[in-house]
């Protein structure tokens, strides 16, 4: 047996259609006791139960009767119709007629006179009743007040019924709120994990809702889905209705929460421009300790570098009360550096404590060979005692060298500037440097007007000498030796140059260093001993004038010069 209910003009109208083969027809107004095919229709409504039996003999206009048989109280309009599969019974209810549940029993007489029912009974007998679901128009303006603009509302029965709906979605105007990026970027995140609604259409009488669902238990439901029909995020709400402490019936809430892009992008923009601060702040912050970083690498390097100057002095280093690795660093340079000063200044004091000391030696052995020739010797013994004497000499030449280098040295580090005329000065020292490196040809070139240095006139003589002393132990005695003088800004330029040996390329870096010699025996001849001290000096008296010293070969091949810039004490 199928039973179909539907209202059409405030009538309700019911459609059932049973299968049976075995005819044992009647009509509705028989005896009750008689058995025939039939249909028992029991009506709930405000005022109480129905009870009404339909049946019929053949097709054609229904028999109506109550369960007694008589007329029922209400007219009943219908057809009875039979098919070769049973039949099927139409009917329609008077109008305004106010039924709440429904009831339907079909009752089937067989061959053998068996009967068979077909419908819901009580265990007492009493056929049972199902509510009838209608939807109640009445309710739209009621709800449509209620409701907020762009939202849904929809009332349900306890099977999710449909009652009442108001509303509808809101359309979607985000498209040009937003860059295409941004929005295919925000749904694909935001819609990744949310399930798609059901196809549902809007006037659908029946629905099935997990939140729906949820609210007719007794609980509040809310869920997200994708609309089916678009691309748009629905947010649904359900919540129970409750009469007498009982759910009767669901409030269903939906809307369009096309607005949660638009939050979404906002929330982006603030999220991205708050990581783009923190980038460039974290960013600063690092740079600045880069830059601090490396500041403090740099100047250690510089003191490093400035640490010891081409004499061996060691510079003060910078120490730092930083608590760091560089910190640490600085201070075990500035140890490191500590432990070489002291050890350089006692290898330059170690000259002149030498030639102290090895002077009375000296005196005592010089005395006793100077005995010893007044002393009946044999001959192959005096020659033992003049190479003694000669060794004894070398070593007072070696002494007397340590011994000036020490004293030009304090001179230096105790000298006074004063400003003196040097082209006056080279021209007075012109004629002993003549005389001195006779037979070799000297010359001298000077500017014509005096050029003022401020200085220490004695020592710019000092490394004068040595210069003129250096050419005069290289020069042939038929060469030449050539002195000149020019104004160089604020300063000036003294040049020595001589003929003979060119100096190598790898020899004149290392020229001016003290204990460098370059002379060999013919070099040694006249003067005895060389330490390498001479232009040792030069160098320094080149560095106290703010200046340096250089040599270099001659253009044409044929000697050397020696180039003192000076610029002038401070």
């Amino acid at each position: 047996m199928n039973v179909s209910a539907a209202r059409a003009n405030e009538r309700l109208h019911l459609l059932v259609d049973v299968r049976d083969t075995s005819r044992q027809r009647g009509e509705a107004h028989w005896p009750a006791d008689l058995e025939f095919d039939r249909l028992r229709l029991r009506l709930a409504g405000p005022s109480g139960d129905l009870l009404l039996r339909l049946a019929n003999s053949e097709s054609g206009e229904l028999r109506v009767a109550g369960e007694d048989g008589l007329p029922p109280p209400i007219r009943v309009e219908g057809y009875w119709r039979e098919h070769p599969q049973g039949y099927t019974v139409e009917l329609a209810l008077p109008q305004a007629f106010v039924v709440t549940a429904l009831g339907v029993e079909a009752r089937d007489l067989d061959a053998a006179g068996q009967r068979r029912l077909t419908g819901s009974l009580d265990r007492d007998g009493t056929l049972r009743v199902r509510p009838l679901h209608a939807y109640v128009g009445a309710l739209e303006p009621e709800l449509l007040a209620l409701a907020p603009p762009g939202m849904r509302v929809t009332v349900t029965d306890r099977e999710a019924w449909v009652i009442a709906r108001a509303g509808r979605l809101q359309a979607d105007d985000t498209e040009e709120d937003l860059l295409p990026w941004r929005r295919g970027l925000y749904r694909a995140l935001l819609f990744r994990d949310v399930p798609a609604a059901a196809a549902e259409t809007a006037t659908a009488r029946r629905l099935v809702r997990n939140e729906l669902a949820t609210a007719i238990a007794g609980e509040p439901g809310v869920a997200w889905r994708r609309d089916p029909y678009g691309t748009r995020l629905l947010l649904s709400a359900a919540v129970p209705l409750r009469v007498d402490g009982q759910v009767r019936a669901a409030l269903l809430l939906e809307r369009s929460n096309d607005e949660v892009l638009l939050l979404t992008d906002r929330a982006f923009s603030g999220l991205l421009g708050v990581s783009v601060l923190a980038l460039l702040a974290s960013g600063g912050v690092m740079f600045l300790f880069a830059s601090r970083l490396s500041a403090r690498i740099r100047r250690l390097r510089d003191a490093a570098e400035r640490a010891l100057d081409r004499e061996g002095r060691v510079t003060p280093f910078p120490r730092t009360s930083a608590r760091d690795e560089v910190g640490d660093l600085s201070r075990s340079f500035a140890s490191l550096l500590d432990q070489v000063a002291a050890y350089t200044d006692y290898l330059r004091s170690l000259s002149g404590k030498l030639s102290h000391e090895l002077n009375t030696p000296l005196a005592i052995v010089r005395t006793s060979l100077d005995n010893l020739d007044s002393a009946a010797l044999p001959p192959d013994a005096r020659t033992y005692v003049a190479r003694a004497r000669d060794g004894v000499e070398r070593m007072g030449t070696l002494v007397r060298t340590m011994s000036e280098v020490t004293r030009i040295e304090h001179a230096i580090e105790s000298s006074e500037a004063e400003v003196f005329d040097l082209r006056t000065l080279l021209a007075d020292c012109a004629e002993g440097y003549r005389e001195l490196l006779k037979p070799r040809r000297f010359g001298i070139e000077l500017p014509s007007g005096p050029l003022p240095l401020r200085g220490a006139p004695e020592l710019v003589v000092q490394a004068l000498d040595k210069l003129v002393d250096n050419a005069r132990g290289f020069c042939p005695e038929d060469g030449w030796v050539r002195l000149s003088l020019h104004p160089e800004g604020e300063g000036a330029r003294l040049v020595l140059a001589n003929q003979g040996p060119t100096v190598q390329e790898a020899m004149r870096a290392r020229l001016f260093d003290s204990l460098v010699s370059l002379r060999g025996k013919p070099q040694r001849a006249e003067g005895g001993a060389h330490l390498g001290f001479g232009l040792y000096v030069v160098r320094l008296v080149a560095e106290l004038h703010r200046g340096h010293a250089e040599a270099r070969n001659l253009a044409a091949g044929d000697g050397v010069e020696f180039v003192l810039h000076l610029r002038g004490m401070p």
